[in-house]
């Protein structure tokens, strides 16, 4: 008797340490998971947050609560991500800000390295130097010419400093010579209203934009490049940065997901298995069709990978600038 209690405790207790030491995947999700998303409900990289999570529990049984937190460049969002528990039950939609962050404050409440779980890039974003059609420019080398015949005739509108739609026709500036005299908006709307009434030259800005392609295609926008390694399908005439004579400098638009560091490994493969799966289904496709953007669906060590290089292209954009946010 003695001998049989002895191995049934043996027993049990191999038992208790292989369920111990079971994957925390295997019971995933037990519960929602968080989704942080870095901008404001109703905005393209919201829809983008909305439709991939929206897909994903389409396909499993996780459920996500969306949280929209803005502010700060991103950094809000993101740095509640950072710090969250690292169990799983945390995700966060990051974009190409988070590359730019780094070199444009001196100090963030987070590591953007040793904090963030990279999971998957989701999209890239399509974006376009575009010039009012009363500029007598057709291209960048006559938008060139003419801006040094015409010193401070030629400005550009942002969303405000160190932003993309900042930094990169700076970056033209900075290659060719030309001089454009920054004009700072509150937002994206402000923007596209000053342009369509001449008020400003230029801007840098996401194709996904409402109506723009159709602008574009009409002449009432003139794109002199898209900042992608290859032309958009819609505006096959438009050339990219490169093809249009300016440097690439390496950084993109994109927007991805990512984990507090630390997350289970098995979680994180989990995650990036269903989120890739579901930019595949093609609805996801044709919804992101509309807005211009491109889904990936790379692998975690391929999107740390690509999020090194990225940080490279974001350093030399901000160092041409001379921008800081702090």
């Amino acid at each position: 008797m003695k001998t049989f209690h002895r191995v049934t405790r043996m027993a049990l207790a191999m038992l208790l340490a292989v369920a111990a030491a079971a994957s925390p995947a295997q019971t995933y999700p037990s519960k929602p998971v968080r989704f942080l998303i870095p901008l404001p409900a109703g905005g393209a990289v919201d829809m983008v947050a909305r439709t991939t999570g929206t897909a994903v529990t389409e396909r499993t049984r996780m459920q996500f609560v969306y949280e929209n937190r803005p502010g700060a460049n991103t950094i809000l969002s993101t740095d509640a991500c950072a710090k969250a528990p690292p169990d799983g039950y945390t995700v966060c939609l990051i974009t190409s800000s988070f590359s730019l962050n780094q070199f444009l404050y001196s100090k963030l409440p987070f590591d953007p390295v040793k904090d963030i779980e990279p999971i998957t890039t989701l999209v890239f974003n399509y974006e376009a130097l575009l010039l009012n059609p009363s500029v007598p420019a057709g291209n960048v080398r006559e938008l060139v010419a003419y801006a040094k015949a015409n010193p401070g005739k030629i400005n550009f509108g942002s969303v405000g400093t160190g932003s993309p739609t900042h930094l990169v026709p700076e970056w033209v500036s900075q290659q060719t010579g030309a001089s454009f005299t920054h004009i700072p908006y509150k937002g994206i709307g402000e923007v596209v209203r000053a342009f369509m009434a001449g008020d400003i030259h230029m801007m840098f800005s996401s194709l996904g934009n409402p109506g723009f392609i159709a602008n574009i295609k009409s002449g009432k926008m003139k794109a002199l490049f898209v900042q992608t390694s290859r032309r958009v399908p819609l505006i096959p005439d438009v050339p990219t940065m490169a093809e249009a004579g300016v440097p690439d400098h390496g950084y993109r638009s994109w927007w991805g997901l990512a984990a507090p560091a630390h997350t289970p490994q098995d979680i994180i493969q989990k995650l990036y298995a269903d989120f890739s799966e579901a930019l595949r289904a093609s609805a996801v496709r044709e919804r992101f069709a509309a807005l211009n953007v491109e889904p990936v669906g790379n692998n975690p060590e391929q999107f740390a990978r690509f999020m090194a290089e990225d940080r490279a292209g974001a350093e030399r954009l901000v160092k041409a600038s001379g921008a800081r946010l702090d």
